[in-house]
């Protein structure tokens, strides 16, 4: 007697119905537009930067919201940085494309300030600047003077 396995016509694997691709780069179907980012939003994405600046957060983690040039001068030399709290967030628009952000941080009983830019892409939002402006030590200015 002979198991059915030898009696079996071997099969192709089942594949599911073709579906025609959608949402790809290339042919007529467009990415959405991503929408405007409220003044919040962008304030919540400051702070994720913020965070990864002083290593409270894995700067991996952000990758997918900044400029390879912001992820490398982020993911630099690690040393400890005092934790910094962002107060206020004022945004503007310059261009339809293009969100600009400034906020006061305060750490250690100091205040900073803070400029962000932030574009738009197919993909979303992505910070391609992101500068936290400290005053010059005393010793810096009077050299320079």
């Amino acid at each position: 007697m002979r198991t059915l396995i030898h009696a079996e016509v071997p099969r192709r694997a089942e594949r599911p119905p073709s579906v025609p691709r959608q949402g790809t780069r290339g042919g007529d179907v467009r990415w959405p537009t991503p929408r405007q980012l409220e003044a919040s939003e962008v304030g919540r994405l400051l702070a994720m930067l913020l965070e990864a600046y002083d290593g409270r957060r894995p700067v991996p983690q952000i990758r997918g919201l900044v400029a390879p040039e912001v992820y490398a001068s982020l993911s630099g030399p690690r040393w400890t940085r005092p934790r910094h709290r962002l107060c206020r967030v004022h945004t503007c628009t310059p261009a339809p494309e293009v969100i600009e952000a400034c906020t006061r941080v305060e750490a250690d009983g100091r205040s900073f300030a803070l400029a962000a830019r932030f574009t738009r892409t197919p993909a979303g939002w992505l910070c391609v600047r992101f500068a936290l402006l400290k005053p010059s030590r005393p010793a810096q200015r009077q050299a320079a003077a």
